[in-house]
């Protein structure tokens, strides 16, 4: 098969250059994405309850809900947390699980509980999680002429809030890249009916007589349809109130007089109570959060993006269009720093290969097959429709030193037999056959470390099937360039004649006759010396070295238990997002002039901040928000600002509100969505069988400092809030005859806006409300007042004050209901704690002697990267087993392969050692990068030993056999471990997010493979004499 390629190298050359120029053109169509897109196992159910208290609402619709949820198949966890109003369920599916079904049955379950909701619910919204709902960036709307921290002009701004809903968001949303243009930041508007209380008492005239004329002024009851002879009409009946006018209009009746409604009442559109408002670097602000389509280009989308805010600052000068959180500078950043690193790691390995194999056409034929085998293994990832993110990038990165090491066993093997003497085509014929099995055996070896990675759980399991798809279809492009096209080439260029002129001056360059003296083995050259007294010494050393050996597997346990272990590693941030909870019960003109001054303490440092204060209007909003809370972003120009700003927050944020609740969170993007990155370090999960101990506030304090005083650390507790309890005197409403629901009505319109219709006009629909001028609670009781009929059967009313009906009184309760698979709970949370596994023995231990019926639950990233690390252990066994059949196979031996395989606890204890001595820590990318160390490094024992089998089978003496293949194979293995190695340098040198998440990766298989290499070279010889030194068969 090889000599009939060989005979045809022009149909080889043809169709090699076919594929490369394929392979460009997809290169350029491929889609590009920070990372893989993936489904994302996780559904959101939001629950709405307007008016109802948390307990309220936990009780008759979440907990239903959730109880009903519990059933749905595939799911792996469930949260729900409730406050006044409103109520969120996270659901957490088992990876694999079918999100698209899994959808459909939650809402199969919430259409069977709503039979056993309140017949007024609202029904509970689903959400399927999804990469692409987080936004690419955000555009915040400013006025040009609005000073920081200043008042500004109102009219101004509703005229920027208009622009920005009916034209900015509308004109973004028309371009085919965008999905949505999420808006926030816009006062609603509403029509406002504010009674004249002193007339209404006079007419006798209720707000519930208001309430029915409205309503029967505002109905439609249709058409119809009339014949007229030959001619059909439609007939409509509209008395739809569409402008302020009519509703003034409206005419009351009451004790034979008509009036209209605007001489008992003043009507007219207002701003809603704001809620909730956004600021950008002090100012007033409208932001839009950009989300893109799931199958766009992010590129495309940039421009187009671009072009469109070009157009709109054009035709509004007095208009700022800032653009906030650019995830796309982040995506270009960071690829075109991978894409360098691989064209660096590319050059070292060159420099390698000619420093290593002399001369410039050996290199020149190597440098060649592995461009074309990186360009083919594009078309596999269009084939198979991959994208390029950083995780199939780095998996290139990783693939290139061992794409190499194909070419560069090829080439050796063709040269050493051109030194036999055979002709250039017979070389290349028989030298390419003879390693064909070898290298397909090295070859899935490899891929065989990176196969039971897919079957980590969870999300990294998906994430790094792009790892592991790019290294295996690299390692197939090379295997297939390096058995078909190397040979082809090699023949051509080694055929080739050269000019007198230039083999007189090959001959005579002093670099290359370097070269030459360093490709001879049997020169005494400085490696040859150098393995020459290391295996000296390792024979000379023989109860040293295989006690070395033996430490090896206590050593590799120790340190694995020392490492400290996280999910993912840590990477450089820039940007920041601050929560805050005040807990108190502040007003949201309060929580701004709160966050103003600490955006103003901010500038110091921050180059960039934003505020988002109280509820947002966000659609995509799946987080409980009130108006005592806000988020606030800051961008620093470097990490070491962010550091010393986020200790300048704290200090600060101690000493003004020493009570409220503070997180500091990384912004939402892609990787924090899909690893859960902000997960606290641990959660303790109270749960108690009595709801009303665990509902007892004082009793609550007391488990909080309880928990502090174990953990000597102070914990985030449950925030609580302040309320006044209204107690209606039932007793009072059967004396004067007054029903609940009057009073309930009463009171809702005094202390709240009361939506009791809609004004449809003809370009917006706005909430129509009944309310009273803004008062304090006690004006409210003392001023409004209960119509009472006479019980004589007169028409005499009188008036008596609400306060009659209601009694006052202050309480406290927990702002949030936490519950999870087991009920409710109450959560303590350690955010960054380096003490979860003595703080959870230390709560157990205490819970066990504990008699008021608490128990605790723990969770946390602490468990999480733990079962992690466990699950990356077993993977790591999975491969030794699949690599010891392999190698069974091709030894035709059972004990050799463990001599090859024994190598791995030595390499595995002293590369931790390594990252000890460097504080990396045992996570995810580090704890791949050993796995797949350990599947590379074997192949230079595979090398050597096959040596060893073949001399001694020549009837060559045991140590001279051990002692020769190693100078026969010291090139190539110090060869192929440098090209590796090199490889993975270029990641050590760059800081964006790509390289950095995989440093720790590369940090250890340097050090696995540095190790390693001298294993290879000196110990595993040791071991080989130590079984064979009394044994004449090889094979067993």
């Amino acid at each position: 098969m090889i000599k009939f390629l060989i005979r045809r190298p022009i149909a080889v050359l043809m169709a090699f250059t076919a594929c490369f120029i394929i392979g460009v053109v997809t290169y350029f169509t491929l889609p590009v994405s920070l990372l893989p897109d993936i489904a994302i196992p996780q559904i959101t159910v939001q629950v709405s309850g307007e008016n109802s208290s948390a307990r309220e609402l936990e009780n008759t619709v979440v907990a239903p809900v959730r109880r009903q949820l519990l059933q749905v198949a595939g799911l792996r966890e469930i949260e729900s947390e409730t406050r006044d109003g409103a109520g969120i369920i996270r659901m957490a599916f088992d990876f694999g699980v079918n999100t698209d079904l899994a959808f459909i049955e939650v809402n199969e379950k919430i259409d069977a509980a709503m039979n056993r909701l309140p017949k007024e619910t609202e029904r509970p919204k689903a959400i399927k999680a999804s990469a692409t709902d987080i936004p690419v960036l955000y555009l915040n709307m400013t006025l040009k002429n609005a000073r920081p921290y200043e008042e500004m002009d109102e009219q101004q701004f509703l005229t920027l809030c208009e622009l920005a809903d009916n034209v900015v968001k509308r004109r973004i949303e028309q371009l085919p890249e965008v999905a949505m243009a999420d808006i926030t930041g816009i006062p609603g508007r509403m029509l406002q009916i504010v009674p004249d209380q002193e007339k209404l008492a006079v007419t006798g005239i209720t707000i519930a007589d208001i309430e029915n004329a409205l309503a029967a002024n505002n109905v439609e009851p249709g058409s119809m349809l009339v014949r007229d002879g030959y001619y059909e009409y439609n007939i409509r009946f509209s008395t739809i109130v569409r402008t302020v006018e009519d509703i003034e209009n409206i005419p009351l009746r009451h004790d034979g007089r008509i009036m209209q409604m605007k001489e008992l009442a003043d009507i007219r559109i207002v701003p809603t109570t704001e809620t909730g408002l956004t600021q950008y670097n002090g100012k007033r602000s409208v932001s839009l959060a950009i989300i893109k389509q799931a199958d766009e280009n992010m590129e495309r989308m940039k421009a187009a993006l671009n072009g469109t805010v070009r157009s709109l600052k054009y035709a509004n000068p007095d208009i700022n269009f800032d653009v906030s959180r650019n995830q796309t500078e982040l995506l270009d950043y960071t690829l075109t720093n991978l894409q360098q690193n691989l064209t660096l790691g590319f050059l070292f390995i060159l420099i390698v290969a000619v420093l290593f194999m002399g001369g410039v056409r050996s290199p020149v034929v190597i440098g060649v097959c592995m461009v074309v085998a990186i360009v083919i293994s594009f078309i596999f990832f269009y084939l198979f429709g991959m994208s390029l993110n950083i995780i199939s990038l780095s998996g290139l990165i990783l693939a290139e030193g061992m794409m190499i090491d194909n070419a560069i066993i090829v080439t050796e093997n063709i040269t050493q037999y051109r030194d036999m003497g055979f002709s250039v085509d017979e070389a290349c014929a028989r030298g390419t056959s003879e390693v064909i099995t070898p290298m397909l055996s090295s070859s899935l070896t490899t891929i065989a470390v990176f196969f039971p990675l897919v079957f980590i759980s969870g999300i990294a399991g998906a994430i790094f099937y792009d790892e592991a798809f790019s290294v295996t279809v690299g390692l197939i492009a090379s295997y297939i360039t390096g058995i078909i096209l190397l040979p082809v080439l090699y023949k051509i260029v080694f055929s080739a004649k050269l000019p007198a002129w230039i083999k007189k001056r090959i001959k005579t360059d002093k670099l290359t006759v370097k070269f030459n003296k360093v490709n001879s083995i049997n020169l005494n050259t400085p490696l040859q010396r150098f393995y020459d007294k290391g295996v000296e010494w390792v024979f000379s050393h023989k109860a040293l070295t295989v006690l070395f050996t033996l430490l090896s597997i206590p050593l590799c346990v120790l340190m694995f238990n020392i490492l400290p272990k996280e999910r993912m590693p840590q990477t450089s941030q820039t940007e920041l997002s601050v929560y805050i909870d005040w807990n108190e019960n502040i007003h949201l003109d309060d929580n701004r002039k709160r966050m103003e001054e600490l955006e103003a303490f901010c500038t110091a440092y921050a180059e960039e901040s934003s505020t988002h204060i109280g509820i947002q209007q966000y659609l995509l909003e799946k987080s409980l928000v009130s108006t005592t809370e806000a988020e606030l972003y800051l961008r620093t120009a470097t990490t070491e600002q962010l550091e010393q700003l986020q200790q300048a927050l704290k200090k600060e944020l101690s000493e003004k509100y020493p009570h409220a609740t503070v997180s500091f969170h990384e912004p939402e993007n892609v990787f924090e969505r899909i690893f859960d990155t902000n997960e606290p370090e641990l959660v303790v999960e109270l749960y108690n069988k009595d709801k009303e101990k665990q509902n007892d506030i004082a009793l609550l304090r007391q488990m909080e400092s309880k928990i502090n005083d174990i953990a000597g650390e102070k914990a985030t507790a449950t925030a609580t809030g302040q309320q006044i309890n209204l107690t209606i005197d039932r007793e009072r409403l059967l004396m004067y005859g007054v029903t609940y629901n009057e009073i309930t009505t009463l009171l809702k319109n005094a202390l709240r806006d009361n939506k009791i219709a809609t004004l449809r006009s003809y370009q917006d629909y706005l909430p129509i409300t009944i309310a009273g001028g803004e008062q304090t609670l006690n004006g409210i009781l003392n001023r409004t007042f209960v119509t009472i009929r006479a019980t004589d059967g007169t028409q005499n009313r009188h008036q008596v004050p609400l306060r009659a009906f209601v009694k006052q009184s202050l309480g406290e309760d927990l702002k949030t209901i936490t519950a999870g698979t087991a009920g409710e709970y109450i959560p303590y949370t350690f955010a960054e704690t380096e003490k979860a596994k003595e703080i959870t023995n230390n709560i157990k231990e205490a819970m066990r002697g504990n008699s008021d019926d608490w128990e605790a639950g723990f969770s946390g990233a602490f468990f999480s990267s733990n079962k992690m690390i466990n699950e990356l252990v077993v993977v790591l066994f999975i491969s030794l087993l699949l690599m010891y059949f392999i190698l069974t196979s091709q030894f035709g031996s059972f004990v050799q392969p463990l001599i090859v395989l024994a190598e791995i606890p030595i390499d595995v204890g002293f590369a931790l050692v390594i990252m000890s001595m460097l504080g990396i820590s045992l996570n995810l990318m580090s704890a791949i990068g050993i796995v797949v160390s350990c599947g590379i490094i074997i192949n230079d024992s595979i090398l050597k030993l096959d040596m060893i089998n073949v001399l001694r089978n020549e009837g060559t003496p045991l140590v001279e056999a051990i002692h020769t293949a190693g100078s026969r194979r010291l090139r190539s293995i110090v060869m192929t471990s440098l090209t590796t190695i090199l490889a993975m340098v270029p990641l050590l040198f760059t800081h964006d997010f790509g390289v950095e998440l995989q440093k720790p990766l590369a940090i250890a298989m340097i050090a696995t493979m540095t190790v390693g290499t001298l294993v290879s070279l000196f110990v595993i010889p040791l071991i080989y004499w130590f079984i064979y030194r009394n044994r004449q068969i090889i094979h067993e």
